[in-house]
């Protein structure tokens, strides 16, 4: 999976979440000035959907990276119905629209 990551840190939307979300899967130290950000918007969640597609198997590490935060554990809880409603709103990567208010509502509802 390292290479995975690799590829996609070199080509894929990287942003501070989805760093975190790779970093914690294979053991990399979190970014030393924002550390383990999680998704504050549903742009930054569209980069960890992103990332997931990529690379699916980054979800058998959830639990790994639920371990990173308070937050990043009640997001990594309610994974499945974040994830289905930003993709009913508007589409993976803003693909059938380009505001999610619903998608920000619930995760500010988390604690993002």
């Amino acid at each position: 999976m390292k290479d995975k990551i690799l590829n996609w840190f070199a080509t894929g939307q990287v942003g501070i979440s989805s760093k975190s979300m790779a970093c914690a899967v294979i053991g990399l130290p979190q970014d030393p000035i924002w550390g383990a950000g999680h998704p504050l918007d549903p742009d930054d969640l569209n980069r960890c959907l992103l990332l997931l597609e990529q690379i699916p198997e980054i979800r058998n590490c959830f639990s790994e990276i639920a371990k990173l935060s308070d937050t990043w554990s009640a997001l990594i809880a309610r994974w499945d119905e974040v994830e289905k409603c930003f993709i009913d709103e508007v589409g993976l990567n803003w693909c059938h629209g380009h505001k999610a208010s619903k998608t920000y509502n619930l995760m500010k509802e988390m604690g993002c």
